[in-house]
Formats: structure tokens, C-alpha cells, sequence
């Protein structure tokens, strides 16, 4: 008789509302979750597409860019740290020249590090889907990045 009653109790109460979550639920009128910010995020790389070559990104050490409110970027390459400043539109992203250490790097490694801060120079047209974000300059040259939950740290 008591497991009856414990059962009755946990059954809940059916006062008709319908308030139960279901995980992966996007609501009931079809949103899907916001874009992160390109602002505030550490953007990783996840992908180089780039005179014809794709280079997948390394995961250690780890390419990144952050880009703060005042419009300050800071990240490194995997081999090379660099900093400046851009402005983020609507579409677009327009780097300054940014300034980067000079070790050298060879390899894949090397690729990225050159490729990479070629990209992230002049204006670039930005695709934020989700936790992704695309940069693709006027050659035709992309950065496919994911934003990272890691904290922000100054290089």
C-alpha cells in the first residue's frame, strides 16, 4: 500500500499545465538559438580554405581571434601572437594592419599562421551561423571559426 502511495504522489498533478521541457525543444513557433556575438567571443579556427588548399586547424596550440567592445583584436596563429583593432558592421569586419610576433613557422603550421593573418586584414564579409562564424576576404580566401567557451585571456 505505501509504494501505491508514493507512486500516486510522483504521478503529478494534472491541473493542465504544460509546462514540461523536452530537451532540444526550440519552442513552439520555430526559433532557433541566436547567433553568438561576434563582439565579447573567442572565435576559434576550425578551418583554412586558401589558394586552393583546405587546412583544418590545430587543436594545440589553438588558433583564435577575440575581437573586445572598444574594437581591440587580440589571438594568435598557433604560432604567432597578434593584436590591432577593427570595426565589426552588420555584414562585414574591417581589420587594420595587425601588428604579430615573428617566430617561424613551418609546415602546416606555417600555412595557418600565413594564411590566417592574411585574412584577418581589410574588410571581410562575416556569415555567423549559430556558434559559427565564417570570414572570407576579396581573394576568396576563408576562416572557418567556432566560438569557444574558454576565457578570455590577454596575449
Amino acid at each position: 500500500m505505501a509504494s501505491i502511495a508514493l507512486l500516486a504522489a510522483c504521478g503529478g498533478n494534472d491541473s493542465g499545465d504544460d509546462t514540461t521541457a523536452v530537451p532540444g525543444d526550440s519552442g513552439s513557433d520555430g526559433s532557433t538559438e541566436p547567433a553568438v556575438p561576434i563582439v565579447g567571443s573567442r572565435w576559434v579556427l576550425e578551418e583554412l580554405q586558401a589558394a586552393g588548399a583546405t587546412v583544418a586547424g590545430q587543436s594545440d596550440p589553438e588558433a583564435y581571434f577575440e575581437i573586445d567592445e572598444n574594437g581591440d583584436v587580440t589571438g594568435t596563429t598557433g604560432c604567432n601572437g597578434f593584436s590591432g583593432s577593427a570595426e565589426v558592421g552588420d555584414a562585414s569586419i574591417t581589420f587594420q594592419p595587425l601588428i604579430s610576433t615573428r617566430r617561424g613557422c613551418s609546415g602546416e603550421l606555417g600555412q595557418i599562421d600565413t594564411h590566417m593573418l592574411a585574412v584577418l586584414n581589410g574588410e571581410v564579409t562575416v556569415e555567423v551561423t549559430g556558434d559559427a562564424l565564417t570570414l572570407t576576404n576579396t581573394e576568396g580566401d576563408s576562416l572557418s571559426l567556432l566560438a569557444s567557451d574558454a576565457p578570455s585571456t590577454d596575449l
